[in-house]
């Protein structure tokens, strides 16, 4: 039974990316460097203010090496997003690429848990948008999405225990894992939200615990 649960969410997730899936510049195209970029640049920041920044940087600056060579000039057009604090690690990890990949973005793990910035949910995102690779996202919406359809209760250490990190693992597919993580993203911003979630139009409550019982 949990296995047919597992199928019939990650199958409906891919199928909602491809059908209403929202469109975005670093989607269209993507690349390791344009996949970094916009982790770096979304971080507490809307994706409609990101926009116009990464078309900008990605124009001027197509790669680590030129970013890192000219960031203070850049650094005028990311300054049009507030949060200044991420200047400083963005810096730092541009120039470790450039210092031990030759500004290459590595692919392992491990190596990009290494580069200044680059936490769990970045290094994940690189590796599934950027190569391909078969990773699990953890962020809030992947823990509301996924509490509310096994009927767990979520907490701020949810996201950083492993069982539940194993659950989250088990719906990504050997296959479409980047429509699979698209998919679950846009579902949790457009459907399954953190207010006034919209369960009267989700295909997911015949298999939604919260949709049955309307609990937190």
């Amino acid at each position: 039974m949990f296995a047919s649960k597992v199928t019939k969410i990650t199958d409906y997730l891919i199928h909602y990316y491809l059908e209403a899936g929202r469109s975005y510049p670093w989607r269209q195209e993507r690349t390791p460097y344009r996949v970094y970029l916009s982790e770096i640049l979304l971080q507490r920041t809307r994706a409609d203010q990101v926009k116009p920044v990464f078309e900008y940087l990605v124009s001027r600056y197509p790669g680590v090496c030129l970013l890192n060579e000219r960031f203070q000039e850049a650094s005028q057009a990311l300054l049009t997003l507030g949060r200044t604090c991420r200047l400083q690690y963005f810096k730092s990890g541009l120039e470790y690429m450039v210092k031990n990949y030759g500004g290459k973005i590595p692919s392992d793990r491990k190596e990009l848990l290494a580069v200044p910035g680059i936490g769990d949910y970045i290094a994940a995102a690189i590796r599934i948008f950027g190569f391909g690779i078969r990773d699990v996202i953890v962020d809030t919406n992947v823990v509301r999405v996924l509490c509310r359809l096994y009927g767990l209760q979520a907490t701020p250490e949810t996201r950083r225990r492993k069982c539940f990190i194993e659950l989250a693992s088990r719906h990504v597919p050997m296959s479409h894992c980047i429509e699979y993580s698209y998919g679950l993203l846009d579902f949790a911003a457009q459907v399954c939200r953190p207010v006034r979630p919209g369960c009267d139009i989700c295909e997911l409550s015949f298999l939604c615990e919260y949709g049955k019982n309307k609990i937190d």
